[in-house]
């Protein structure tokens, strides 16, 4: 009969090599052991008063009366088209705009709200804000979706003039303009998932 010695590096190593044929096939199959739903972050910006709170409000079905500007940071996480996706909205005043670059790393794409109902000098300041944002090599080849907020006030800038306004700084950018209300849900639902299929479609 085998000793205990014996026993004990029998089962020993009947076991190292079960541990390991284990591990092998975790390897092997781990996209298919491992599969969690996807998520995006995206990152919401824009001047203050451009709309980005209410849209986000409205677009996760919260009250949007009485809505104050965001000081820092705001984050909603809902699923859109099976995917998970995490947007993080900073505060547009000129104090938090100083720290919107601490926030550009690891993001898939960038919302960017202007008020399509603004003047001329609030559009020019909007698109050198963009230009800025865009200038940072953490969002290169990030996908970029504008979004013109309050489309239903008179005089407001329709798509097409806002794709004129903002033509040169998106050079090199995937990006698009749409534009909405700012309490059109289904609009408003309709412009994350073409987001998201611009960040599919790019790879980030």
């Amino acid at each position: 009969m085998p000793g205990l010695r014996e026993t004990f590096d029998c089962s020993f190593s009947m076991c190292r090599t079960g541990i390991r044929r284990c591990w092998q096939f975790v390897l092997c199959h781990k996209p298919l052991m491992l599969a969690v739903k996807d998520q995006y972050n995206i990152l919401c910006l824009g001047l203050t008063g451009s709309g980005k709170s209410t849209i986000l409000a409205q677009l996760v079905g919260e009250n949007t009366d009485n809505i104050q500007p965001t000081n820092g940071f705001n984050i909603k996480t809902l699923p859109i088209k099976g995917i998970v996706v995490s947007i993080k909205e900073l505060g547009g005043s000129g104090r938090v705009q100083n720290f919107w670059n601490y926030y550009f790393a690891d993001k898939n794409a960038i919302m960017f709200v202007i008020d399509s109902a603004g003047s001329d000098e609030e559009l020019q300041l909007a698109k050198e804000t963009l230009k800025s944002v865009l200038s940072n090599a953490r969002l290169r080849g990030r996908p970029c979706l504008v979004l013109g907020t309050h489309s239903d006030i008179s005089g407001s800038k329709s798509q097409q003039e806002l794709e004129s306004l903002l033509q040169n700084v998106m050079q090199g950018f995937k990006w698009q303009v749409m534009i909405c209300s700012s309490f059109d849900r289904q609009l408003i639902r309709k412009a994350f998932e073409t987001l998201i299929d611009m960040i599919a479609v790019s790879g980030q």
